[in-house]
């Protein structure tokens, strides 16, 4: 009986905190100073609309914001449920159209990023992790902190200072045009993403590297060691194995900084991702869209969250107990 338990606690503890973040992503748009007809029609229309009570009170009608909030966000979730992410002010779309869009461009650079840096990081932490006290691997381990205390967004512009400006390797900022060529989307990858995967390697590594001098100590692996086994197999079953159920656990977080630093890195390079969109809508005042930005990407680390504990509950027997 302690397996249906554990399995309803935790589907029911997800589907509150995915009520909880569409709730929040709704209400604090609404928060925020600054009204969207502005910057949906212009200073002269919302001038206008403001001398001609009939005008604004038609023009709020049409888009909804003269509904109570509560209604509006009756309404929103109506609409959620089926698969309507609403119009877009600025864009003058459809949000799912933008979201589709924008989201390919972003996992376009989070993806490869994410797994390089848990490869890279893994390896290095590892690394790091066994016999520790040498001199450089404590330089090296200092120097994870400081890459992964420096702000996504000041390595971007340092990156691109360096090898965009100065060098002239890269572009400066922004997508290839419709049409490119791998070779050109590449180009215009390599810089954001080379930061994306410095930064969340960084993490991994540190992370990596306390539980491997955690494990480090315990019994079996000086039983292990005393059998002379080969490093790659020791390492491999002894130290990684072992590691696992919280290595699960940080790659679900890892997808939470890649999409988080995303959006920065994102605006830095001019990238028109998700986290370019999220700006977009911010200081357009574009609440549909704001809030379907946000629901998408807290969905997506959620979503990482809930793989990551499923597969924490199928390879660690502990939690089957828990």
């Amino acid at each position: 009986m302690e397996t249906p338990i554990f399995l309803i606690k935790k589907i029911s503890r997800y589907a509150f905190l995915v009520f909880a973040i569409i709730s929040v992503n709704f209400l604090l748009p609404r928060l925020m100073p600054g009204d969207p007809l502005v910057f949906l029609f212009g200073e002269e229309v919302y001038g206008a609309a403001m001398r001609d009570p009939a005008l604004l009170n038609s023009l709020t009608a049409k888009y909804g914001l003269d509904l109570p909030v509560s209604e509006q966000f009756f309404v929103y979730l109506q609409h959620l449920a089926r698969g309507d992410l609403g119009y877009s002010f600025s864009y003058g779309r459809p949000i799912s159209e933008i979201v589709i869009e924008r989201m390919q461009l972003t996992l376009m650079m989070t993806v490869p990023s994410t797994i390089f840096s848990l490869v890279i990081g893994t390896a290095l932490g590892l690394s790091l992790g066994w016999e520790p006290g040498k001199l450089v691997k404590r330089a090296v381990s200092a120097g994870a902190l400081l890459v992964h205390s420096v702000p996504t967004y000041w390595l971007g512009m340092l990156s691109i200072t360096i090898f965009s400006l100065w060098l002239g390797l890269t572009p400066v900022g922004g997508a290839p045009p419709g049409g490119a060529t791998l070779q050109e989307y590449l180009s215009h990858l390599a810089l954001p993403m080379s930061v994306l995967t410095l930064f969340n390697s960084a993490y991994v590594a540190i992370m990596v590297r306390g539980l491997t001098i955690e494990v480090s100590d315990e019994p079996f692996v000086i039983a292990a060691l005393s059998k002379g086994l080969k490093p790659i197999r020791f390492i491999s079953r002894h130290l990684l194995r072992p590691s696992l159920p919280p290595l699960l656990s940080l790659i679900a977080i890892e997808m939470g900084f890649a999409f988080s630093g995303a959006l920065l890195v994102e605006i830095v390079f001019s990238w028109p991702g998700m986290g370019y969109t999220m700006w977009q809508a911010v200081t357009e005042r574009d609440y549909p869209l704001l809030q379907a930005a946000f629901t998408m990407v807290a969905l997506i680390v959620i979503g990482a969250n809930a793989i990551a504990d499923a597969l924490s509950y199928i390879v660690d027997p502990r939690m089957r107990q828990a």
